[in-house]
């Protein structure tokens, strides 16, 4: 039990006052009577003297206790309810939005504070995980003391990544125990949420994509606050060049504002310069000459002068996989391999996979049905030879279709862009038209999330992933928290007794 208010416990000087104003007594007043029949009713009210006595100390009690309740609501109690099992896991949230900041002091230190706070009132026999939350988040400590979770603590430190709810989600399913959530947002995780600092105030970058075409950088920029703030945005170049632009942003909107970039420019960095609660994400750094690497596995001569037709990204050609080929954004594959062999940080389109089930005719119109991919196309008259369609796979969506049948879909699996096809670039008239760079063009802007860029070094897009976040964002759910304020039960007792006060008193009149 903990007082927020201390000096709310001042006003329990003033509680003596009820009792002497209660036993301050009444002036005593002779009468003559003329008859002494009144004699009667002087035994009838001696006999309910006793009872009055009773109703009037009952009187005085309840009005203590309505004293003590006021000054105790006004010192503010809380109660960090501990666990009584035998095992409890903590979750502390350290995704970079932790590093927002309030009176000095970070969400992150916020965070530690309170686990301090709830071990305290743990018994010293109880074991205790720590989980680390964050983009790919682990269990720290297992089976620990209280001691132990302390010590450890103070080595760990806020990490730079954004929070994936659903990595989150498996990671806490992996231990046992009453699972108590810390962080600075609203999320449906394990038991309990202990939440805190106060609603979240910024104004951040969210995206950013530059067009080599137009020498233009977009980026788009958040308010997250609750109320519209005029915002201002810089961008500087490497040679100090410097370019201002104000918008206004509604509450919880975002906009888009682009900037010429400078001639010459290799780097570039957009800048908000509005003070807020969350520095993070308000600066963004560009390299313009760091394009993101694309490798294709097997010959494919069509493919490789699309892929050298475009100029933000570094292609590269292997006949054979090459184990030491790593550290890629993007994995062509035009050869029948395990696609598993391949390294789980960068995407893959895979051009001979495993999922065919039967033929299309001999000569088939070619159709491409998702808006992201038909940017810019005109698919009139374009077809392709027999080719075998695929079978139908749970999150992926189709791309291109002949017969109404897919021969290319997209999806996600393990936070990792994938792209399945069967399309042979030789059997197809579409190679020979203006349609087939722009087609290859938008394929690997999607693979690529849309970002030409590789950003490293800057915060991420988002702060916040995963589908079960997408959930509690839609629904605007409530959490439970495993801090118990009294203040409000304490208000309604003083009604309470007030109300039986009342019905005493009356009684007693």
């Amino acid at each position: 039990m903990k007082l927020l208010n201390p000096l709310g416990l001042l006003f329990s000087f003033l509680l003596p006052i009820i009792v002497l104003l209660h036993f301050k007594k009444k002036q005593i007043i002779e009468q003559k009577i003329s008859n002494i029949a009144l004699w009667d009713e002087v035994l009838k009210e001696v006999e309910g003297v006793k009872s009055r006595k009773i109703n009037k100390y009952f009187l005085l009690i309840i009005q203590i206790l309505i004293g003590i309740f006021i000054v105790a609501a006004l010192s503010k109690p809380i109660c960090i309810k501990g666990f009584s099992g035998d095992e409890i896991t903590l979750g502390i949230d350290c995704s970079i939005m932790m590093k927002a900041e309030e009176k000095g002091k970070t969400h992150f230190q916020l965070g530690k504070e309170k686990i301090n706070e709830y071990i305290n009132n743990l018994d010293d026999t109880t074991r205790i995980n720590l989980v680390l939350l964050k983009k790919r988040s682990g269990i720290y400590l297992k089976d620990s003391t209280k001691e132990d979770i302390k010590k450890a603590l103070k080595g760990i430190s806020c990490s730079n990544e954004e929070l994936n709810i659903d990595n989150a989600s498996k990671i806490l399913s992996t231990v046992e125990g009453k699972k108590i959530i810390i962080t600075d947002k609203d999320l449906s995780l394990g038991d309990r949420i202990i939440k805190v600092g106060n609603e979240f105030e910024n104004i951040g970058i969210t995206d950013v994509n530059y067009d080599y075409y137009s020498n233009t950088i977009l980026c788009r920029i958040k308010n997250y606050g609750k109320r519209e703030e005029t915002v201002v945005v810089s961008i500087v170049n490497d040679q100090g060049k410097k370019d201002l632009q104000r918008i206004n942003i509604d509450s919880n909107k975002e906009k888009h504002i682009s900037f010429q970039v400078f001639k010459d420019s290799k780097l570039v960095t957009l800048h908000i310069e509005n003070k807020d609660m969350f520095s993070e994400d308000n600066k963004f750094t560009v390299p313009l000459e760091d394009k993101k690497k694309v490798l294709l596995i097997g010959k494919n001569f069509f493919l490789e002068k699309a892929l050298l037709s475009i100029p933000y990204i570094k292609a590269e050609f292997i006949n054979e996989w090459d184990e030491s080929k790593r550290a890629y954004d993007l994995y062509v594959v035009d050869k029948e391999m395990d696609i598993e062999k391949l390294p789980k940080e960068g995407h893959v389109w895979n051009m001979h996979p495993k999922l065919t089930a039967g033929e299309t005719e001999n000569i088939s119109k070619l159709n491409v049905v998702n808006d992201e991919f038909s940017k810019n196309l005109n698919m009139n008259g374009m077809y392709t030879e027999k080719i075998k369609f695929l079978k139908e796979r749970e999150g992926y969506e189709p791309i291109l279709q002949c017969d109404k049948k897919n021969i290319m879909i997209c999806g996600m699996e393990n936070e990792q862009k994938r792209i399945y096809s069967t399309m042979d670039f030789r059997k197809t008239n579409l190679v020979m038209t203006p349609n087939f760079p722009i087609f290859i063009n938008n394929t690997i802007d999607w693979l690529l999330d849309g970002n030409k860029i590789s950003y490293k070094g800057n915060p991420p897009l988002k702060l916040v992933t995963g589908e079960s976040y997408k959930n509690i964002e839609s629904k605007n759910l409530k959490t439970k928290t495993a801090v118990f304020d009294f203040a409000e039960i304490l208000g309604i007792l003083v009604l309470v007794f007030m109300v039986i006060e009342w019905e005493v008193y009356r009684r007693a009149s």
